[in-house]
């Protein structure tokens, strides 16, 4: 497997990879890019063509090519190596156990999609379904539209499906871990989780059917029925990363640059059906941050079409936030008091809905602005609502311009002075209540210091070193130095440095153990961020092994002296004659090397 890794790695180059899925620009040695992973406007994602990896200034990720395909596919690493061993004409050789986990995942699909036929059939075909299909399309939804939605009708007798997927030779035991149905408990049978209600299947963003959702009818005459249901998590569902709708819309979301988001699969599919391609439903008013990620790959902004009372939404309040500091630019499709949802606005005035698209206003301003609408800001109480609301969001904006414009306008809006809006701020901001000072004994404190500043020019060392045009000569001249380090992480780059005055800086990387890797590359881009002259690096390499020994020798000095200490007390003269002798040698060392500074 490991020289089949190799092998791919060999045949790729990571630039021509990630340039597939991120437009990357070349500045100096490396190409750079918005990062696709944590969002911005400034691109802090760089990829090195020379050592075959890549790293985000601004969220941290780094890997090679096949971390970058796991992150940004959401796939597992045997996922990533049959997609690049695809991309590299490698053919891979079969591993028995994943060769069982993929098998599992592409039977549950394979399951999925014969049990939405199924639905799909008795909706569109079966008398069984002819009340549901009134329902549907009653509601203004085209037979096309079911089609391509595949929706469907889950019987309210789970015999029907059962019956329908195990005569196609499928083990009960699969059909359970697809999460659709479970073993009932009068019998030996099946029971299906959607029985009785209208099914839309849940694709993932590549269009496999990973779920599903359930809504009863209104002629329901269970009342203890939830309205809708989803189908639990398995191995291929994870609700997290779940949009419904992405995998038809995101072509158009990146045409449109801009996605609108809605709660629910009609809130999502009346709209698409009447014209508006670029939209999603959330199932929710709350993002998180694998939705975020996935939409992040298609457009920077976000158009939310949700309910008119989400700013008062602890879970929305954390959304807004994270998109925030996704920096997502967050707008709001506000249908007012007209109509409740999107799939009304839609049926009921297209050209209303299409007219508030266009007028989306920034999410603070909404915020603010709904808030006034239903508070009396002429009293104090009217006030302190609106302070109660809309402060929690504006304290949490992560751009300062932007925040401190919003302070101002929230101060007019409720006729008071900014002054006052800061002041009141303070009580939503963030408080660490475990960040207290701890009482530290001052030869500890001293001591911890002092390792903090030595693992800093240790580490500035090894920037200085692998910065340099031929790193592994270099460490050679510096061997001594480099022998005297003393974090173990920074010994074991060291070492592996210092093996071949001809080795590179790619075959470093590879020879060094896994979990030091990351460190490397790290070191690495580091060392790419200021590029300086021969002649100057010398000269920072000299004050940093001047500092660092400087160091050492001080932390000798306190050891000595400690020491003598407890010699003088025990009495005994020969070895305090010894240790007087060493702390006078150290002294003249450290005298010497700070005279030559």
């Amino acid at each position: 497997m490991d020289n089949q890794v190799d092998e791919i790695k060999q045949k790729l180059n990571i630039v021509d990879v990630i340039n597939r899925y991120v437009p990357l620009k070349k500045k100096g040695r490396h190409y750079w890019a918005c990062c696709p992973f944590h969002g911005e406007k400034t691109p802090s994602f760089s990829v090195s063509e020379e050592l075959q990896i890549y790293k985000c200034f601004g969220c941290g990720q780094a890997g090679d090519i096949f971390n970058f395909l796991q992150n940004y596919e959401k796939i597992d690493f045997r996922e990533a190596l049959e997609e690049l061993a695809k991309l590299a004409g490698v053919t891979l050789i079969k591993s028995s156990f994943i060769d069982h986990q993929e098998s599992k995942k592409k039977l549950l699909i394979e399951i999925n999609n014969q049990v939405a036929k199924f639905y799909n059939y008795i909706l569109l075909s079966h008398p069984l379904g002819k009340e549901a299909l009134d329902y549907v399309t009653n509601r203004g939804i085209t037979i096309d539209t079911i089609k391509t939605f595949s929706i469907g009708f889950s019987p309210n007798d789970s015999k029907y499906i059962s019956n329908y997927i195990l005569k196609k030779g499928y083990k009960i035991d699969d059909l359970i871990a697809t999460g659709t149905f479970g073993k009932s408990h009068y019998g030996s049978g099946l029971y299906d989780r959607f029985q009785g209600r209208l099914t839309f299947p849940l694709h993932d963003y590549r269009g496999h059917i990973v779920a599903f959702s359930g809504r009863i009818l209104p002629s329901s005459k269970n009342s203890n029925m939830a309205k809708y249901i989803n189908s639990p998590e398995t191995e291929i569902y994870h609700k997290s990363q779940m949009l419904f709708g992405l995998n038809i819309a995101k072509e158009a979301i990146r045409m449109e640059n801009s996605v609108i988001i809605v709660e629910g699969e009609f809130d999502m599919i009346s709209p698409f059906q009447n014209g508006f391609k670029n939209i999603v439903a959330l199932k929710g008013t709350a993002f998180t941050q694998d939705q975020l990620q996935l939409l992040r790959r298609y457009t920077d902004t976000l158009i939310l079409a949700l309910d008119s009372d989400f700013a008062g939404n602890n879970a929305s309040r954390k959304s807004i936030e994270l998109a925030d500091s996704m920096e997502f630019d967050i707008k709001v499709l506000n249908l007012g008091d007209k109509y409740k949802d999107p799939d009304e606005a839609i049926k009921a005035d297209p050209e209303f809905f299409k007219s508030q698209l266009k007028k989306s206003t920034d999410v603070w301003d909404f915020i603010i602005q709904s808030q006034i609408k239903i508070n009396d800001i002429d009293t104090i109480k009217g006030k302190k609502e609106v302070l109660t609301v809309v402060l929690p969001f504006l304290v949490k904006i992560k751009n300062s311009v932007v925040k401190s414009d919003y302070f101002k306008k929230l101060a007019n809006e409720i006729n008071s002075s900014v002054e006052s809006i800061y002041e009141e701020a303070k009580k939503y901001e963030n408080t660490n209540p475990t960040n207290f000072n701890l009482i530290v004994p001052k030869s500890k404190q001293l001591e911890e210091e002092s390792e903090s500043k030595t693992e800093k020019l240790e580490e500035l060392l090894l920037i200085l070193i692998i910065g340099a045009k031929n790193p592994a000569k270099l460490a050679q001249k510096l061997k001594k130095h480099l022998n005297n380090l003393t974090v173990s992480r920074f010994k074991t780059i060291a070492k592996f440095l210092l093996e071949k005055e001809d080795q590179t800086l790619k075959e470093i990387l590879d020879s060094l153990p896994a979990e030091i890797k990351p460190l490397f590359q790290t070191l690495y881009f580091e060392s790419e961020k200021n590029q300086i002259e021969s002649k100057t690096r010398l000269l920072e390499i000299k004050k940093a092994t001047t500092k660092i020994n400087s160091v050492l020798l001080k932390d000798r000095l306190n050891q000595l002296s400690n020491q003598i200490s407890k010699l003088e007390n025990d009495e005994d003269e020969t070895s305090l004659k010894e240790v007087e002798d060493e702390y006078n040698q150290v002294l003249e060392k450290l005298h010497n090397l700070q005279s030559t500074k």
